[in-house]
């Protein structure tokens, strides 16, 4: 990402906090702020101000972000100035999409695992990446996320692919011509996951959001502070993935 201080993604306006002319209680929730919903406690990881599409049940997204051979459902979530919408990023696993009056102040995050007050340091642990993200340049597009899941699809399920030509009508040329969504159809090839391989040591799912928090809640204060220490291209990838493990969906790309 060359110009981080872009503020308009694929037409939603994404916001620091709340910047509409809203009755005050609207107004108290910061990104990164711990909170307690329904659903259990988590920080404030979105805020969005216009009608978007979130996956369904993404509360019971716990065991892994997008699972293989999983149809994620989406849903359309209104929101408005007047009603906006904030994206909770729970310690129990998954999201959920939540008004102001669905939601209580004073959470906590509590357990086991790493304690994490300050990201990133200048040297110390750290996270394996998904291998997706070494494929495209800016792995927060969605575009560029799916033409890279096509390419390591290509490259590493190889044998999927054969038996599928074999087996059909699709020539090699075909298939090279084939979209991303169309190739993870195919019997036996599988979507590539996003989101870290493997977390730093001591780290569990609250070290997750306490990290996510401390560089600001967002695509746009996470990157200049990674690029600070670890460069342009490992500070895109390392935000992109933190932000698919703090929401455990691919579906923020384009909305917020």
């Amino acid at each position: 990402m060359t110009d981080i201080t872009v503020i308009d993604l694929s037409g939603v306006e994404i916001h620091d906090k709340n910047s509409s002319d809203q009755v005050e209680e609207l107004q108290e929730y910061e990104l990164g702020e711990i909170v307690s919903t329904e659903d259990g406690d988590g920080i404030i990881a979105a805020f969005v101000e216009e009608n978007f599409e979130y996956p369904a049940g993404a509360a019971d997204r716990i065991e892994r972000i997008e699972e293989e051979d999983e149809e994620v459902e989406t849903e359309e979530i209104e929101a408005s100035p007047d009603n906006p919408v904030y994206i909770v990023a729970l310690q129990n696993g998954g999201s959920v999409a939540v008004t102001a009056d669905e939601i209580e102040g004073g959470g906590s995050l509590e357990g086991e695992g790493a304690d994490i007050e300050e990201w990133p340091p200048e040297e110390g642990p750290d996270a394996e990446l998904a291998p997706v993200y070494k494929y495209c340049d800016d792995p927060s597009d969605m575009a560029q996320l799916q033409e890279a899941k096509k390419n390591l699809v290509m490259e590493r399920q190889a044998a999927a692919l054969a038996d599928y030509v074999e087996n059909s009508e699709t020539s090699l040329a075909q298939l090279g011509e084939m979209s991303y969504e169309e190739l993870v159809n195919i019997r036996g090839v599988d979507d590539p996951h996003v989101g870290f391989d493997e977390l730093p040591p001591g780290w569990t799912r609250k070290s997750v959001l306490q990290a996510w928090a401390s560089l600001g809640g967002m695509w746009r204060t996470c990157y200049p502070r990674m690029v600070r220490v670890r460069g342009p291209n490992f500070a895109k990838r390392w935000c992109a993935a933190l932000k698919d493990e703090v929401l455990m969906t691919e579906e923020w790309r384009g909305k917020f």
